[in-house]
């Protein structure tokens, strides 16, 4: 880029925040999301065909600033494909070889149920199903830990049964789809359709190792398209998108522009001695008893700002509530969309960032605040590091990854059928990973269409009933408080990253 890239940048960021951008080009000031900076990156790589590393784009405080790691990126280079599997990423990996060990395991679907009230045109709708299963590769491939993603079969055809009630049809799709996925295979995707009295219920299931969480917002608007289509007797007018092996390449590519040893470094002194995370109350495991189903309790919360810092330190200071420690560590997923086109796919483009918070000895919710927020500065800067580099680098870093802390803000998937009122109904995760998940859903992304909604998803050998209690309310209790101190002196607010 040219000496004109500051104005290349803000020019941009103009066009993405609708002309909201500050004099100053101050990017934290205006409380830019995760998701508009990776909309900044894809929109600033499909004018100038310059990448520039995550960590560099998320930790921009200004369009001054992100011109100049721009000015530093790369031209991502266009070599002829490779031979050979789509290579997975490190978290599709991950999700693969748990598969690979427990094949009866099921913490690795990912379950979407709408009820869809009005004419609904089945048959066309299972259609529409098989339409998107041809555009999307990931939806019909096999996976292998050493040969990667591979085209493998036809899409599969859409299970169809009724049931006399709404209630019974939900419960139906969920005992349907709530059954192990065999990735090598190529049963990654399956989907049903239930009739009920006023309409029908339509449940999806696919594999974590091809499926993420913004993908499911890809797959609600491409359903809708080619139900539209065939509605009408027309063609899918599929918005541009690169095939599979494109966007795998445009994923890796965005590592070229980091420097990873550097990034070794600052994780390595980050996570050096971290402890090992214990909730307290756990029911101790029989032996030879099959896991039993994870956990759930919620709880409902104040609209929640794009702060993520102030909903992490509430979370932290929760942790230090329970147990009385105050060196806190937990992982939290990050969309690593930012490649032009990674927008417009269905796969696994998520990684697990370590986050490590030391709080203050007595809670205080500016000092809190503070310390979140330099912590995940510090983790951003580690983000174009996959798993296996971070545990290398530190070693003793993989039980960081036991307690998940996720803010689920991508977009909501939303089926657009004509004459057809449709009704996300967020269903609990069949199976878990970890030991724990607390996750904040935003209003009208399945829990409830007006409030935000704390979610947290345990395994019992790994903390009490009253304990998760106890850590929820706590979380609800300090995110109160925070979020009135981060209205009061927002420059101690970190942008967050979507996750998933």
């Amino acid at each position: 880029m040219t000496d004109t890239s500051t104005n290349r940048v803000r020019i941009v960021a103009d066009a993405v925040l609708n002309g909201t951008t500050p004099v100053d080009g101050s990017l934290e000031r205006i409380g830019l999301t995760s998701l508009e900076r990776l909309e900044l990156c894809r929109e600033l790589e499909r004018r100038t065909g310059v990448t520039v590393s995550l960590a560099d784009a998320m930790t921009a405080t200004t369009t001054t600033a992100l011109a100049t790691r721009y000015r530093n990126g790369v031209t991502p280079g266009r070599s002829a494909p490779a031979r050979g599997g789509i290579p997975l990423t490190s978290l599709a990996r991950g999700c693969l070889l748990r598969q690979l060990i427990s094949p009866s395991d099921v913490a690795g679907n990912c379950l979407l149920l709408w009820a869809l009230d009005g004419p609904v045109e089945v048959d066309l709708l299972a259609g529409a199903l098989i339409d998107l299963q041809e555009r999307h590769e990931s939806l019909r491939s096999s996976y292998s830990l050493r040969g990667g993603a591979e085209l493998a079969r036809p899409p599969s055809v859409p299970a169809r049964t009724a049931a006399d009630t709404l209630e019974r049809a939900l419960a139906r799709c969920r005992q349907m789809l709530g059954v192990p996925l065999h990735p090598t295979a190529g049963d990654v995707f399956r989907s049903v359709i239930i009739g009920t009295p006023t309409g029908v219920v339509l449940g999806v299931v696919a594999h974590h190792v091809a499926f993420d969480g913004y993908s499911e917002s890809v797959l609600a608007a491409d359903l809708s398209r080619a139900y539209r289509a065939r509605l009408t007797g027309r063609a899918v007018d599929w918005p541009a998108a690169p095939d599979a092996r494109t966007a795998s390449a445009s994923y890796r590519g965005q590592r070229a522009a980091a420097d990873l040893d550097q990034q070794r470094t600052r994780v390595r002194a980050a996570l050096s001695g971290v402890v090992e995370l214990h909730l307290p109350g756990a029911v101790r495991r029989v032996s030879g008893r099959e896991p039993a189903a994870p956990r759930v309790l919620s709880t409902g919360l104040a609209p929640v700002p794009t702060s993520f810092a102030a909903m992490a330190a509430a979370y932290a200071r929760a942790v230090h509530t329970l147990t009385g420690v105050r060196d806190v560590a937990f992982a939290v997923p990050v969309n690593r969309r930012a490649a032009a086109g990674l927008d417009t796919v269905i796969g696994n483009f998520v990684e697990m960032l370590p986050v490590r918070i030391l709080l203050p000895i007595r809670p205080d919710a500016d000092a809190d605040l503070t310390a979140t927020a330099v912590a995940w500065t510090g983790a951003l800067g580690g983000l174009d590091l996959e798993f296996e580099e971070v545990v290398r680098a530190v070693r003793a870093a993989r039980h960081v990854y036991q307690h998940v802390f996720a803010v689920q803000n991508n977009p909501a998937p939303r089926l657009e059928l004509p004459r057809v009122r449709a009704r996300l109904i967020r269903a609990h995760y069949p199976g878990l990973a970890n030991r724990s998940m607390t996750e904040v859903w935003p209003a009208g992304t399945g829990y409830s269409d007006t409030a935000d909604t704390a979610v947290l998803t345990y395994g019992e050998g790994w903390v009490g009933e009253a304990e998760a209690a106890q850590l929820l309310t706590a979380f609800r209790t300090n995110l109160d408080r925070y979020l009135r101190q981060a209205a009061a002196d927002p420059g101690v607010v970190a942008t967050g990253v979507a996750p998933r």
